[in-house]
């Protein structure tokens, strides 16, 4: 199962700009392994699925997938790992304060 609604995920397509079909699998794989990865970056414990309805969440992720989608080989001969897309790491600490939050007036 996917994480992304078939809706979601041709929204995807659009934001990163692919119309063809030919790398949907590449894309699928990099939306689930980038969602654990802003998941468990936001809550150390969670599952993608958590926050799938939070827009901030999907927008984080289609930033996160493209910037991924267009970097991928072009830096397989280094070790370079490029950061979190701009604007993701800012969803991410605004999250994970809100969840910190909750947590205290609990």
């Amino acid at each position: 199962m996917s994480l992304l609604t078939d809706d979601q995920f041709a929204t995807l397509k659009l934001y990163c700009k692919i119309d063809q079909d030919f790398d949907d699998d590449v894309l699928k794989n990099l939306v689930d392994s980038t969602g654990l990865e802003i998941a468990r970056a936001i809550q150390a414990d969670s599952a993608p699925a958590t926050f799938i309805n939070d827009p901030r969440f999907l927008i984080a992720l289609m930033k996160q997938v493209k910037e991924d989608y267009y970097q991928r080989g072009l830096t397989s001969d280094s070790s370079y790992r490029a950061e979190l897309a701009n604007g993701v790491e800012d969803i991410v600490n605004q999250m994970r304060a809100e969840l910190s939050d909750d947590d205290e007036a609990n």
